[in-house]
């Protein structure tokens, strides 16, 4: 039972660096523009590293960069930032079920590492897959360490690359979700939801204050999933039969190997 736990663990936490390779080396590339960017506002190498260690959150970060830029005051920072994040409230309360397991203390330690990409990750591999610890904090860190490594590179190449803007590389942000989100466009409403908040977000961010216009999104989308459930949990319904199905030819093939041993 011991060899077959262990079995387990090494299982997800090799599938958890698989799953979040291709996403940690565009978040690496995005993290290098912002420490590069950083030092450009005025922030030395120590703040850039501290903020990403700390804040953790890279359009609050961003945001936080050109606010500082324009003379804004600190209060008007926090208040950009909570809004933005506030989207964080919503996408915590989809991934409760899967963390109804897990300890208290090992929820909130897991909720500092929750991010756009986790959560896409994360989510994916759970309508499948059963939800363990192992998995979750293999993406977590590995998207951590790629963020405040990428963040690094920026700070010590800012002063030889002038505009870092001028090498393109913030469309690598659009492509990452994209393909991120394409994983979750399994049916037609969540392929509906998915166009109709998009645009919903892109209309109201031209009268709203920052981060409004996608906690409004966010709303949408969850109105949707809670007024229209139908389609949604038979598809988490056919998920969870996967998960089991998976659970149960794990089990059987620890048991086989036991046997074989004996």
């Amino acid at each position: 039972m011991k060899e077959s736990t262990q079995s387990q663990i090494k299982e997800s936490v090799r599938q958890g660096l698989l799953d979040s390779l291709p996403i940690t080396v565009s978040i690496i590339l995005f993290g290098a523009i912002f420490g590069m960017l950083s030092m450009q506002t005025g922030l030395t190498a120590w703040e850039s590293i501290a903020m990403s260690l700390i804040v953790y959150a890279g359009a609050a970060q961003f945001t936080t960069l050109s606010m500082i830029s324009e003379g804004a005051s600190m209060w008007a920072i926090v208040l950009a930032v909570f809004l933005l994040n506030s989207r964080h409230f919503l996408m915590g309360l989809s991934m409760s079920p899967y963390y109804q397991s897990f300890s208290r203390g090992k929820v909130n330690g897991l909720a500092f590492f929750l991010t756009d990409e986790q959560y896409a990750i994360t989510l994916n591999r759970f309508r499948h897959h059963k939800s363990d610890i192992p998995y979750i904090t293999t993406v977590s860190l590995a998207l951590y360490l790629g963020w405040n490594g990428g963040t690094w590179i920026g700070t010590m190449a800012g002063q030889y690359v002038p505009d870092p803007e001028s090498l393109g590389l913030g469309f690598s942000f659009t492509a990452m979700f994209l393909a991120l989100v394409y994983y979750q466009l399994t049916s037609l409403l969540r392929i509906v939801t998915f166009f109709l908040c998009g645009a919903t977000a892109v209309g109201l961010a031209l009268i709203l204050p920052s981060g409004l216009h996608l906690l409004a999104a966010g709303v949408l989308a969850f109105a949707i999933g809670y007024f229209w459930p139908g389609q949604e949990q038979q598809s988490d319904s056919d998920a969870k039969t996967a998960a089991a199905s998976d659970t149960v030819a794990t089990q059987s093939g620890s048991t086989s190997k036991e046997v074989e041993s004996a």
